[in-house]
């Protein structure tokens, strides 16, 4: 069972190499490589599920972006890891609001009315936290991207030379 483990975990590593090559191998300026990164983070962490897709994709087509890299970013948010990402954005949003607000879940008597009305006191956190975080992660994904860009692209150039 631990070699076909350790196989998977080979396979998904070469599959992320894969992709990375992929990225690298785009004929784009380290800027726009690193602005579609960060836009795809950006999108990626919204409240607007559904619409991130949609909204990358206009994002690279309104400021002339490669596409695949501002679709890696924007699908941070994927079944897995979106509880935990929106879990975290709410919490830091009524951090920002200075909200204190405890939800205890009543599994018993569970109604749509209680969802109404829990959801509408964290909704106003969730807003604001994932636009705050997004914007917060976008940041430092634009410089990092620029940094390995410049770099691959300094190295493939003294390969050609």
């Amino acid at each position: 069972m631990k070699q076909q483990e350790k196989r998977e975990r080979i396979k998904w590593i070469d599959k992320l190499r894969a992709r990375l090559k992929v990225m690298l191998s785009l004929d784009v300026s380290p800027h726009k490589m690193a602005m579609s990164c960060a836009l795809g983070i950006l999108a990626g962490i919204n409240p607007y599920i559904g619409l991130q897709t949609y909204i990358a994709i206009t994002l690279a087509s309104i400021f002339k972006l490669p596409l695949y890299p501002i679709l890696a970013g924007v699908y941070i948010t994927n079944p897995i890891t979106i509880p935990f990402i929106f879990a975290f954005t709410t919490n830091v949003g009524m951090w920002l609001l200075n909200m204190d607000v405890t939800v205890d879940v009543d599994w018993q008597n569970l109604n749509l009315r209680y969802l109404y009305e829990t959801g509408k006191v964290l909704l106003l956190p969730f807003f604001i936290g994932t636009h705050f975080v997004g914007f917060i992660l976008s940041v430092p994904t634009y410089f990092i991207t620029y940094f390995i860009m410049k770099r691959y692209k300094r190295g493939k150039a003294r390969e050609e030379s």
